[in-house]
């Protein structure tokens, strides 16, 4: 989740390409103005995506890493999200 001392692990691995714009979108609405809440991992990575999920699921940056509950509940808003999505997509299909 925090990048770790080892490569980063690629979007692809857990993302469809399709879901880049809607991260991106909530990354830019979750970034407050403090260094500490904003995404410090680069466009691409897998920790960048794991940071919004977090956010999402109701991490504020402050007092420590994200639990696995907090996690969760964010993978789940993203993908909530993403269905709303394509219903607004003409002929996107669910």
């Amino acid at each position: 989740r925090d990048g770790g001392p080892g490569p980063l692990r690629p979007l692809s691995d857990a993302f469809e390409p399709e879901d880049v714009p809607l991260l991106e979108a909530c990354c830019a609405q979750l970034e407050g103005k403090t260094e500490r809440q904003k995404n410090p991992h680069p466009k691409g990575s897998l920790a960048r995506a794991a940071w919004v999920c977090a956010r999402l699921g109701g991490w504020t940056g402050y007092y420590g890493k994200p639990g696995p509950i907090v996690m969760l509940e964010g993978w789940l808003e993203f993908q909530a999200m993403k269905r709303g999505a394509k219903l607004m997509i003409p002929g996107g299909d669910l």
